[in-house]
């Protein structure tokens, strides 16, 4: 599949609505599965911007909480994806130059970022876009430092 067409697919709304409740119904008894979380996320980076920010917090939480169900570099791929969905793309660019350091040979990872490069000189903001990188990478730097350690 096109990287282009899994960065701006749509969620099914029965998808989203079945994610909702089983992580709703998790929540409920205590800490949602990894599974779960990322099943939930994964449809709501796919919906509304408003939906995608939700979706979002919901990866990095993963990120951060490391969980071994869903390997690390699947919370990363995402996060980038999710925010070149909402044209946050220094942060996109943070997050996939982060999943390039530890696998720099990732087809997947390499497609992406040349589409976030492409938007951003669509969108107009490749230059504001290495300015602020600055600023977000130093942001992601505690989660790459996380994600780095646990690689070896």
């Amino acid at each position: 599949m096109d990287i282009g067409a899994i960065v701006d697919e749509c969620v099914d709304p029965s998808d989203l609505e079945k994610a909702s409740k089983t992580y709703a119904d998790q929540s409920r008894r205590g800490l949602p599965s990894a599974l779960s979380a990322f099943t939930y996320a994964h449809c709501l980076i796919r919906s509304n911007q408003e939906d995608a920010k939700t979706g979002i917090m919901i990866l990095e939480g993963l990120l951060k909480r490391g969980t071994e169900d869903i390997p690390k570099r699947d919370y990363v791929y995402y996060l980038a994806i999710a925010h070149t969905r909402i044209k946050e793309y220094d942060r996109a660019l943070a997050y996939i130059d982060l999943l390039l350091s530890a696998e720099s040979h990732n087809r997947q990872a390499i497609e992406l970022k040349s589409l976030i490069e492409s938007r951003m000189k669509r969108d107009g903001l490749l230059g504001l876009g290495i300015v602020v990188l600055g600023g977000g990478a130093a942001a992601i730097a505690a989660i790459a430092a996380g994600f780095l350690a646990r690689r070896r």
